[in-house]
């Protein structure tokens, strides 16, 4: 996916939003702001947002002195996605199809995302994920190719929605199936970590790894090889988030076996996925 002209102000965000979360003055920050506006002018507008969005970040670590602003908040996310854990397993045990609805359940937890929303209720994305459903829909052929594998790659995405997916892959290895669960190699915005994966327990139901990097998304050049060779090789993949659907969605890898599990969260990405602002959705290319 290349960057769109809203991406623009998603940098400058994304780059407000960390600096509040060290608490940069506003002087400062009016600094910092207009020294990235020169970055900017000169970004690449064939790249996918997510790799824009991770070098504006970058310079912002690098200005404000902080490797991860993001650090208490990614806690607090996981500790209230942890305090619903067990309302989530709950709720799975009255389903009529109970991986169905911990996809559902896992979209639900892509709504922590403070890179692009300031405030989430997580509350309310349940009950809507698990009402509403997914607006562009290939579980049935999800299904199909779930039978014909014995492992399966899922692409994380934010702290605390890490719990949501854990409830998922507890549902995969409970059918038999082997999970991959991918992190980001080190901090960006409040993408999990493998500090994030320890901490959730997602250690103990799937082997984690990372991907070698602290890019935003899965850009291909900027990945681990093991990580590459495991998009390139593996037969069915489940992808979180917007950052790793801007990333996959126009490599050949990406047909009919990476399926793309996010809600729609801006413009751009509900162009190019063919789905409205707000929608949650479950397909492949």
């Amino acid at each position: 996916m290349k960057a769109y002209i809203d991406c623009i102000h998603c940098y400058l965000k994304q780059a407000v939003t960390c600096m509040n979360m060290a608490g940069v003055d506003e002087d400062r920050q009016h600094e910092i702001l207009y020294r990235l506006m020169d970055d900017i002018k000169t970004m690449d507008r064939n790249r996918t947002p997510a790799e824009n969005s991770t070098e504006i970040l970058m310079k912002v670590y690098k200005q404000i002195g902080s490797d991860d602003p993001y650090k208490k908040i990614k806690k607090y996310s996981n500790d209230l996605a942890l305090e619903l854990y067990p309302k989530l397993k709950d709720r799975l045990k009255e389903s009529e199809d109970r991986l169905y609805d911990a996809l559902k359940m896992s979209v639900a937890g892509n709504v922590i995302d403070l890179g692009i929303n300031r405030s989430f209720d997580i509350d309310a994305s349940l009950k809507y994920s698990l009402k509403v459903g997914f607006s562009k829909d290939d579980y049935d052929k999800f299904i199909d190719k779930l039978e014909k594998v014995n492992e399966i790659l899922i692409l994380g995405d934010n702290a605390g929605e890490i719990v949501f997916d854990k409830v998922l892959v507890e549902e995969l290895v409970g059918m038999g199936k082997r999970v991959i669960y991918v992190v980001k190699g080190g901090p960006v915005l409040n993408d999990s970590t493998m500090e994030d994966a320890v901490y959730v327990g997602m250690d103990r139901v799937a082997e984690v790894i990372t991907t070698g990097s602290s890019y935003l998304g899965m850009p291909l050049n900027k990945i681990s090889k093991q990580v590459r060779e495991l998009l390139a090789d593996t037969n069915l993949v489940i992808s979180k988030g917007q950052a790793n659907f801007e990333s996959l969605e126009q490599e050949e890898l990406a047909k009919d076996r990476i399926f793309f599990l996010l809600k729609i969260k801006c413009e751009g990405v509900s162009q190019v996925a063919g789905a409205d602002l707000g929608d949650v959705v479950f397909f492949t290319r």
